[in-house]
């Protein structure tokens, strides 16, 4: 692992507390349509776009379940958490430190999310992040979702950057996938929603899913927080 010359962030549980919100809408939509959830669930489906989402949903849950109606009740709950929290998701720690120093030090940096643009300019607007990423790849633009490395790749373009030379922040376990496909350097900042509650009834998981340790082993680097980027960055110059 070299020189670090450029940065991509992911966007949800890693800019954004939105993880948070989306797992509890997952809670709410467990309750209401009776099957079981838990962070191991979250942590498999975070990062995907819309379609893998809807996938993944089903080889967890089987073929036959209602996972389109799941989907569209989860929507809901999730602009209706988000409005009772003044329509702010609220900064992930070290937010503002790290592209502090990233602006100090010229270092370039994009934003590569599977969320549609909509929602990622609304989620900048209401922090106050609106101006501090020029260079923004969203889940439209791209025709395979992570863990294809296809959006990072497309990020790095923006940057002017080499894959290798460049430290992909992801908190999710198909965002590392993609990254280490891509040839980038895979950094991982945990998302931990286990505090949040789990669902033990109802419908089954099906398969046998990984925790963060397993994300952690495939990541070439992890970080409690961002602001611990910074030293690394530091050390990579």
């Amino acid at each position: 692992m070299g020189c670090i010359k450029g940065v991509i962030f992911d966007m949800d549980g890693l800019l954004f507390d939105s993880e948070r919100i989306c797992y509890e809408a997952y809670l709410h939509a467990s309750r209401k349509f009776g099957f079981q959830m838990n962070g191991l669930v979250h942590l498999d489906l975070v990062g995907r776009v819309e379609s893998g989402v809807v996938a993944e949903t089903r080889r967890l849950y089987g073929d036959d379940k209602d996972v389109l109606g799941w989907r569209a009740f989860i929507k809901e709950e999730k602009e209706a958490i988000r409005k009772s929290r003044g329509d702010r998701p609220g900064k992930r720690p070290g937010v503002l430190e790290l592209l502090s120093y990233l602006n100090e030090r010229r270092v370039p940096y994009a934003l590569a999310s599977s969320s549609v643009r909509s929602t990622i300019d609304s989620y900048l607007v209401g922090e106050y992040l609106s101006h501090d990423f020029r260079h923004i790849v969203d889940g439209s633009q791209v025709a395979q979702g992570k863990p294809d490395p296809e959006i990072f790749l497309r990020a790095v373009e923006q940057i002017g950057c080499d894959p290798t030379e460049t430290l992909v922040l992801e908190d999710s376990y198909v965002g590392i996938r993609a990254a280490n496909a891509g040839g980038f350097v895979s950094g991982f900042v945990y998302d931990d929603v286990s505090d949040m509650g789990v669902v033990t009834e109802g419908l089954p998981i099906l398969v046998e899913l990984s925790g963060p340790e397993a994300v952690r082993r495939e990541a070439q680097t992890d970080f409690s927080d961002l602001c611990h980027v910074i030293g690394f960055l530091e050390c990579k110059r």
